[in-house]
């Protein structure tokens, strides 16, 4: 996997890419975003990050470790998250999405208490991926209640 990432940062602008590689990343770069949106990356909201992923994409432990190293690395790269919200609204489903929003209530949450910098940026980007409020509320209180669903 740590390949076809690497292919995504070399290719050239409308090059034909690895689009599940792709995905995976456009999503774990939004986990790491929220992780960091209270100013400290803490050990367990890597962890919780970790979890969703593997969750959602069965990734084996070298994968999964690779690709957090990458999200990590474009997170810090990239200023804007324009092209990771861009690929996921052209490519997520709406239960993707908001599987996908309920993952990031799970990372704010983990170390338990949810910043206000957290809720801004997951309301922000649930806006941006045109999650209904109610569905972005749904989440919220299935992350708090620890619960998980679609």
């Amino acid at each position: 996997m740590l390949d076809r990432i690497r292919a995504l940062f070399s290719a050239a602008p409308g090059a034909p890419s690895d689009d599940t590689a792709a995905h995976h990343l456009a999503a774990a770069v939004l986990l790491v975003e929220v992780a960091k949106a209270d100013h400290a990356l803490d050990q367990v909201e890597l962890q919780r990050l970790g979890a969703m992923l593997q969750r959602n994409w069965s990734l084996n432990d070298q994968d999964l470790a690779d690709l957090v190293a990458a999200a990590q690395d474009a997170s810090d790269a990239h200023v804007s998250l324009h092209e990771h919200i861009d690929l996921i609204n052209r490519h997520f489903s709406v239960d993707q999405k908001f599987e996908l929003v309920c993952s990031l209530w799970e990372v704010a949450i983990a170390d338990d208490s949810i910043h206000h910098h957290e809720e801004l940026l997951v309301r922000r980007i649930a806006d941006l991926l045109y999650v209904p409020h109610r569905d972005f509320i749904r989440a919220k209180h299935l992350a708090i209640e620890g619960g998980k669903g679609a």
